[in-house]
Formats: structure tokens, sequence, C-alpha cells
């Protein structure tokens, strides 16, 4: 076919092999390690882990939680408390995407006593308040309409 000197084969042996290594040596960015999965795994169980893996494990799992399991529950918390629970330490958890918006304080609601007697809502109140005013316009009415017949 054609002849190539041995340099050149050299040449794109050496470039060959360095395609191989970086399409199979190199992962994904966004892919996640087998032990991160399997933290994650063990958390979408019961929502709390289980078993123990290795510390790295932990924190590649908490960098690996997906943003909207992020942003509506406590997986990044209970990897964390998981992790220390394992080393004795407490860990920072990665900050959060600049674009997340939930608050790091817990919000508690404010408590209730519906046996008490003021917990009767205000439009019920308001709905009585305009029942009595048409009871009275009625009265008045038919007050004022009897003494007409009685004066005739």
């Amino acid at each position: 076919m054609f002849a190539m000197s041995p340099r050149a084969g050299r040449i794109v042996a050496l470039l060959a092999s360095a395609l191989v290594v970086l399409v199979v040596g190199v992962a994904p960015a966004g892919a996640t390690s087998p032990c991160a999965k399997k933290v994650l795994a063990d958390w979408f169980d019961n929502s709390r882990i289980d078993d123990v893996y290795p510390l790295h494990c932990y924190q590649e799992a908490i960098d690996a939680v997906p943003a909207e399991i992020r942003d509506y529950s406590d997986a990044q918390d209970v990897i964390a408390q998981a992790m220390r629970k394992q080393t004795g330490r407490h860990v920072a958890i990665s900050a959060p995407s600049p674009g997340s918006t939930k608050d790091e304080t817990p919000v508690t609601p404010p408590i209730v006593n519906t046996s008490a007697p003021s917990s009767v809502p205000l439009p019920l109140y308001i709905l009585a308040g305009i029942a009595l005013a048409l009871l009275a316009a009625g009265a008045v009415g038919y007050v004022s309409r009897r003494r007409r017949v009685d004066d005739e």
C-alpha cells in the first residue's frame, strides 16, 4: 500500500495510544464514582445511610447529589451526618449552587391551639356580621311596614 518510515510509525502509534488513554482513562465531568452511587442508592432506599463506606465516597456522594434532590430533601445533611458518625469530625457540606435559593435556617411554623375559642377564622366573623346586618335591615323594614299599615 504505502510505506511509512519507522519514525512516522512510532509517532502514529504514540498518538493512537494517547487517544486511547484519553478516551478510556478520563471520566466525563458529570460522572459519579461507583461508591458515590452506592451511598446515594443507600439514601434513596430509606432516606438514611445504613452501611459504612470509605470516607471519600461520602464527600463524592455529597457533591453528586442532583440539584432537584438537593433543593427538596435532606440528602446532603444525612450523608454528612453519616460521614461525621464514621470519622467523629464535622464536615463542611459543599456550598449550594449560585442559582439555589434554599434557606439554611429552618423555619418553624407558629404553634396554633385549635381547641381555643380564638380559633374561629376571620371570614366566619365577617359572614356573621353581614348576616346580622341583613337581619337588622329586614327587621327595620318589617317594623316600618307594620307601622304604615297600623297608621292607615
